[in-house]
């Protein structure tokens, strides 16, 4: 089965929370994986989850919000 990144937010200091979005990951080998959200709206102060829904090592190196 190939991971997915669980990608949520909340705009209320972690209250409620989005739903789920699933980002796949990639295969077993595909270490250059690009992982790009789109779509994720506006919203001031707002606070991500970001959770895998394998039980694996994910190394996050650079991360950008625009």
């Amino acid at each position: 089965m190939e991971p997915k990144l669980m990608l949520n937010w909340s705009d209320d200091n972690g209250h409620t929370w989005s739903d789920t979005r699933l980002i796949p990951l990639g295969k077993k080998g595909e270490y250059h994986k690009r992982i790009i959200a789109r779509r994720l709206g506006a919203g001031r102060d707002r606070v991500f989850r970001i959770r895998c829904s394998e039980p694996i090592n994910i190394v996050i190196i650079e991360g950008r919000l625009e």
